[in-house]
């Protein structure tokens, strides 16, 4: 009777022994498929990377160029109608030289309005379509140094910019596909007074810019080329 008890003892934690193996075994096994492994995932979820430029910047009636000086290229918001806050973005390579015509001296500017020259009015003259697209600037050129970060998409989304203009106005810059800058522009807000976050510099005319910018150490856009000098009107 005792040898029996024993037996069925014996039996009985064997049993209970395979139970807890068996549960434990089960949720590992669960816990396994669910977990993600540390930095498996980052390529879903891209970081946002900043950086702070010199550039140049001219309004127009019905859009805006700006002079990105880390790539020498021209970045042009056409707006399909005044005030629209939305609109196509094109990029331009930045090709004018010194000792090219500066501006039409034929084209006279209605009283309050500037004919944009060197690099933004090579762009912007005929044989082009930004004439008729953007009308005449509604500011002169001005320069000046802007915070810009680039977000690029997930899993190979196109990307964005965010670029403060010299009035502390933020557009973001929606790439049609993803690496290529060009694409659409959406009008976001503007940085009020107070914000901590804020920029704070003094816009210089175009004529004052100086003559060359020194490459940053880093940032998205890359090393900061010779700026090229804009002449007064």
């Amino acid at each position: 009777m005792r040898k029996a008890i024993v037996t069925l003892s014996l039996a009985c934690l064997l049993l209970a022994t395979a139970v807890v193996v068996s549960l434990n075994t089960t949720v590992t096994n669960a816990q396994s498929a669910t977990a993600v492994p540390l930095g498996s995932a980052v390529s879903v979820f891209p970081g946002e990377s900043w950086t702070q430029i010199y550039f140049a910047q001219m309004d127009f009636q019905k859009g805006f160029m700006f002079w990105i000086s880390p790539r020498k290229e021209i970045w042009v918001l056409i707006a399909a109608n005044v005030g629209d806050r939305t609109g196509e973005w094109r990029v331009y390579q930045d090709t004018f030289k010194d000792g090219e015509l500066e501006m039409d001296q034929s084209l006279i500017a209605p009283v309050g309005l500037f004919q944009p020259h060197r690099g933004f009015g090579k762009i912007w003259r005929q044989p082009s379509d930004l004439f008729n697209l953007l009308l005449w600037g509604t500011t002169p050129e001005l320069e000046g140094s802007t915070p810009i970060s680039y977000l690029a998409g997930a899993n190979g989304a196109p990307g964005r910019y965010l670029i403060m203009t010299i009035g502390r106005e933020i557009f973001s810059l929606n790439e049609k596909a993803a690496g290529q800058s060009g694409g659409t522009w959406t009008y976001v807000g503007k940085l009020t007074e107070g914000n901590p976050n804020q920029a704070t510099f003094t816009p210089t005319p175009a004529s004052a810019a100086p003559a060359a910018t020194v490459a940053p150490t880093t940032g998205a856009l890359g090393p900061v080329v010779t700026a090229v000098g804009t002449a007064a009107q």
